[in-house]
């Protein structure tokens, strides 16, 4: 009996390795490997994995994803190369721009009139969910297709405890007060017990550290007064947190997550234009004023005005440079060093930074990762791209003309030889000689 053979020469190499080594890969050859044998699968998609990776990516400066829409109705997903707006990298999340969309921890929510979709752009995973508890009840639906319209606001958050992903959708009308909860893993429906005195939530939520954030203003007060509603994701705990100064707040002032901490930003006009950003520390609630930049040079690179635009921060990176957007879709970066502001964009929206993450989206509608079959042209490239278009139509009609005229004339010539042949066969009718001559170009 023939032993079975073994190479001398091969290597082993400890699962412990292969890990380190996949660490350092890029996201299409993290995919291509996955084929290679169940072993690396297994380690490809282990927690441990996950997580490691997640935690190396965020320590890179962040790239950041925008909504990109153009007609051709594909699902959100990821388009295949990013661009650069200056110095910021930017990835284009092929999405419908007109909705709003949350986002935490690299994954997408994105509500939608019949369905609530929540979608890992890294990965191409999405999965629908109904649009509550009791998906025909007018409650949810509102009577309109709009899916914020009227008095429902939403959150999106990850429990940083068990790691799950959580959609929140609230009502906070007096008549119709209620809050569900959505579990993204299991796509189970719970109720919530909204806190009293809670009244005005705004459209904007955030998560940050685990908790859901809302600014609000109080019920039955004299005048306004804003707080932040925050909801505790593990816990399910509701609870208010004071703002930097109640004079301050206004209703142009959003709420962001801003380097991992919970951040208030506000512009104003009078006496100097500027955006004020304060940043909290979530273990005793403090605020602190962060940054304070004047908008001043503004007026000569915008075509706008600086009345009704308002501001928001978007990232801060290690040197402390901050960029961030208007309701314009403007993007603009401030470097805190020289204090100098740059547009980097005047058409671009933001949805959030954007964080690779392989973590799998349960009950995903697809395993393979999709990116979207639109091409990405910046506006020089797209009026380049319609020139060459129209270049290779010119070019092609110059080729047909040439070819007509020389088959036009090897016809004639053919005519010629028949006459000189014969006298009983001539062309008598020129409109039966074209149309001879257009069959024959035809076949």
């Amino acid at each position: 009996m023939v032993g079975e053979y073994k190479n001398p020469k091969s290597i082993y190499i400890t699962p412990e390795l292969l890990e380190e080594i996949f660490l350092g890969l890029p996201l299409k050859s993290i995919f291509r490997f996955k084929t290679v044998s169940k072993e690396w699968r297994s380690i490809l998609e282990s927690e441990v994995f996950v997580r490691r990776r997640r935690r190396m990516n965020g320590q890179k400066e962040r790239k950041l994803l925008a909504a990109y829409k153009c007609g051709c109705g594909d699902q959100p997903s990821l388009l295949p190369e990013s661009r650069f707006e200056g110095d910021e990298e930017i990835v284009y999340l092929h999405c419908g721009d007109a909705r709003p969309s949350m986002s935490c921890d690299g994954l997408v929510c994105i509500p939608e009139p019949e369905s609530i979709i929540v979608s890992n752009p890294s990965t191409g995973q999405l999965r629908r969910f109904p649009p509550g508890p009791d998906p025909f009840s007018s409650r949810f639906r509102n009577g309109s297709e709009e899916f914020f319209q009227g008095n429902w606001v939403m959150g999106f958050g990850k429990d940083i405890v068990t790691g799950s992903y959580k959609v929140v959708k609230m009502c906070v009308e007096p008549v119709e007060e209620e809050c569900d909860l959505l579990i993204v893993e299991s796509g189970e429906w719970r109720k919530l017990k909204l806190p009293p005195y809670v009244h005005h939530v705004g459209r904007k939520s955030v998560c940050v550290n685990g908790s859901i954030y809302w600014l609000f203003s109080g019920r039955l007060l004299i005048g306004i007064s804003y707080k932040i509603l925050a909801l505790d994701v593990h816990k399910l705990e509701f609870h208010n947190v004071s703002v930097p100064s109640a004079k301050w707040v206004t209703r142009g002032t959003v709420i962001v997550n801003l380097g991992e901490r919970l951040a208030i930003a506000k512009s104003a006009i009078l006496p100097e234009w500027i955006l004020e950003i304060w940043t909290m520390n979530a273990n005793e609630e403090i605020w602190s004023k962060t940054f304070s930049i004047s908008l001043g040079d503004l007026d000569s690179n915008l075509p706008l005005t600086r009345y009704g635009m308002d501001f928001t921060p978007v990232t801060v990176s290690k040197q402390g440079d901050v960029v961030f957007c208007n309701n314009f879709r403007h993007l603009f970066k401030y470097y805190s060093e020289t204090k100098e502001i740059r547009c980097l964009s005047l058409d671009t929206l933001v949805i959030s930074p954007y964080i690779e993450n392989l973590v799998p989206v349960s009950g995903h509608e697809e395993y393979q990762t999709r990116t979207c079959r639109c091409r990405l042209f910046s506006k020089n490239q797209e009026q380049c791209f319609k020139i060459s278009k129209l270049l290779k139509w010119v070019s092609f009609g110059i080729l047909l003309s040439t070819f007509l005229v020389i088959f036009y004339y090897i016809l004639i010539g053919l005519q010629g030889l028949l006459n000189t042949a014969t006298t009983t066969h001539k062309w008598k009718d020129e409109h039966t000689f074209m149309l001879i001559m257009f069959i024959c170009i035809f076949i």
